[in-house]
């Protein structure tokens, strides 16, 4: 009787066993094709009681972006592991991606000190070293880098970290060998523009920006940045067709139809120049002085002197001390006015303001015309 009492007891502990086996292959299963409600609902009936129940739920949890309880969850299955990476490092990302920094960078600081060679551990333990104010944060991705050269997310934080600090020679050291590994990383690419652009390196700004554009497209600031790019290395129709990009992104910004209206005079296509000044003029309601020089100029390229001249009195009203209006005032005055008098009224005008200004640019050629001007009027007198 006794044995067969054991006999029976050892097959219901091995249907028993067999039956707890299926169902937590069945979760692992509901799991990996995203039923991680049905997961959780199990865990709500039957609470996890080993380790890998317990990480399972913290996973579901995580799937389903219930951040504060996955985060409790995995603190909870990680109590006594002294020694799991694999899972240490999700809690450890999840803390740094809900701002818990100070624990994330505990966590982090143990896995790095304990696995030494793992270039991942270095790279996370760097950004959340720069989350907390750390100055040293380029010694990990160094670090990371040095274990995995390859490491593209940490070549572009070291990059954007030599960027911040003006060290723009490792910068593009950085970028071009996070290249070689991958030649069309659109971050490091981008990036690599930017530290050119700020160089004023503007054809390489511009070929990285170009190369950048063949696999994107583009963010505004981009499109920006060539549109000036090219208006600064003399490709003005390209320019223009970059301003006009950023007119269908933003057809009310006063600002890019000033510049587009200074291209289109370096092209000497004055009445586009005309229309985008005037809508600049349109849009902007404070200061208005660049945006009135710039149809100033335009207008009196078309020869419509007088117009100028009255735009460029507005400029000077508001900027009293912007000497190029006065000097085109006093250029487009000698152009229109026969009678000398009123020519060498605009040119004393000039005088007036700027004769005691050492940093004034124009003084030569104001002042070899008004000095023709003044020759003139005498002749005239002993005429």
């Amino acid at each position: 009787m006794k044995i067969k009492t054991s006999f029976i007891l050892l097959i219901l502990v091995h249907l028993f066993g067999g039956v707890q086996e299926s169902f937590g292959q069945d979760l692992d299963s509901l799991f990996a094709v995203g039923e991680y409600s049905k997961v959780l609902e199990n865990y709500e009936n039957s609470p996890p009681t080993h380790f890998e129940s317990k990480i399972l739920r913290a996973r579901s949890l995580h799937a389903k972006r219930f951040y504060k309880k996955a985060l409790d969850a995995y603190r909870e299955a990680l109590f006594t592991e002294e020694d799991n990476p694999r899972y240490q490092f999700v809690y450890a990302k999840l803390l740094k991606d809900n701002n818990r920094f100070k624990p994330a960078d505990s966590l982090l600081t143990q896995l790095h000190e304990r696995y030494p060679s793992n270039p991942e551990f270095s790279y996370q333990l760097g950004l959340t070293k720069a989350e907390l104010g750390s100055k040293s944060v380029d010694i990990f991705y160094l670090k990371a880098l040095q274990q995995d050269p390859s490491h593209q997310a940490a070549a572009y934080a070291l990059a954007t970290y030599y960027f911040k600090i003006r060290s723009f020679k490792k910068a593009e050291e950085t970028c071009e060998t996070a290249l070689t590994f991958n030649p069309s990383n659109q971050k490091i690419i981008g990036l690599q523009g930017q530290i050119y652009y700020q160089q004023r390196k503007l054809n390489l700004a511009l070929e990285a920006f170009e190369n950048l554009e063949q696999l994107t497209t583009p963010p505004k600031f981009v499109v920006e940045k060539m549109a000036i790019a090219y208006a600064n290395t003399s490709q003005l129709q390209k320019s223009i067709v970059y301003y006009k990009r950023l007119l269908r992104i933003e057809p009310k910004n006063f600002k890019y139809h000033h510049q587009l209206a200074k291209v289109y005079s370096m092209v000497k296509d004055f009445e586009s120049a005309e229309s985008h000044a005037q809508i600049s003029i349109g849009l902007k309601d404070t200061s208005l002085d660049q945006e009135r020089f710039t149809l100033a100029l335009a207008k009196i390229k078309q020869d419509k002197l007088k117009e100028g001249i009255h735009l460029l009195e507005l400029v000077i009203e508001e900027s009293p001390k912007f000497e190029r209006a006065y000097v085109e005032m006093a250029l487009a005055a000698d152009r229109l006015y026969t009678d000398t008098n009123k020519k060498l009224a605009y040119y004393k005008r000039y005088e007036t303001q700027f004769d005691n200004d050492e940093t004034s640019a124009f003084k030569n050629i104001i002042y070899r015309r008004l000095t023709d001007l003044k020759r003139e009027k005498h002749f005239k007198a002993n005429d």
